[in-house]
C-alpha cells in the first residue's frame, strides 16, 4: 500500500524552495527531458502524474522502473503520465540506462529545484503521484512491487 504519512517528514523550507505535502497542491519546477525538450506541465492537467526519482547506479531503481513501464503502458490511455527525474552526475549515464530499459516514460536531469524537492525525503526510488487536481495523494520512498505500483490505478 503506498503510504500517505511521508509528508510528515519533510523538513523546513528554505526560501523560495517548493515544500510537497501529501494533500496538497504541488508546483512543478520547469524540466527539461533528455531530448532537449522542455516538459509543459499544463498540458498534464487534468492527468494523473507520477512523478519518480531515480539514479541508473540504483540497484532498486533497477527493479522497480520495469514495473513502473508496464504500469504505465497498460493505464496512459486512462489519462496517466510518467515523468522521472534522474539523479545521475551525467546525462549520458541516464540516457544509456533509459535505452538499456527500453522505457517510453518521459526523463529529465534533476535541477536544483528537483533536488530540493527530492532531499525532503532520503532514498531512492521516490516515487509521487499527483491527482487530476494537481495534489498530491501519495509519496512513496523505497522500491515498490508489482502491487504497490498497481494500487496507483486507483486514482485514474
Amino acid at each position: 500500500m503506498i503510504a500517505l504519512a511521508l509528508a510528515g517528514l519533510a523538513p523546513p523550507a528554505r526560501a523560495n524552495e517548493p515544500i510537497w505535502q501529501v494533500g496538497q497542491p504541488v508546483q512543478l519546477p520547469p524540466l527539461e527531458l533528455l531530448s532537449g525538450e522542455s516538459i509543459q506541465w499544463p498540458a498534464l492537467k487534468g492527468k494523473v502524474v507520477v512523478i519518480e526519482f531515480w539514479g541508473s547506479w540504483c540497484p532498486f531503481c533497477s527493479r522497480q522502473n520495469p514495473l513502473l513501464e508496464s504500469f504505465y503502458k497498460r493505464h496512459k490511455g486512462k489519462g496517466l503520465e510518467v515523468v522521472t527525474i534522474s539523479l545521475d552526475k551525467t546525462k549520458a549515464a541516464a540516457e544509456q540506462y533509459m535505452q538499456k530499459g527500453k522505457y517510453s516514460f518521459q526523463a529529465g536531469m534533476a535541477t536544483a529545484a528537483w533536488r530540493s524537492i527530492y532531499s525532503q525525503r532520503k532514498g531512492l526510488p521516490q516515487l509521487f503521484v499527483i491527482d487530476r487536481r494537481g495534489v498530491l495523494v501519495a509519496a512513496e520512498v523505497r522500491e515498490m512491487m508489482d502491487d504497490d505500483i498497481e494500487d496507483i490505478a486507483k486514482w485514474l
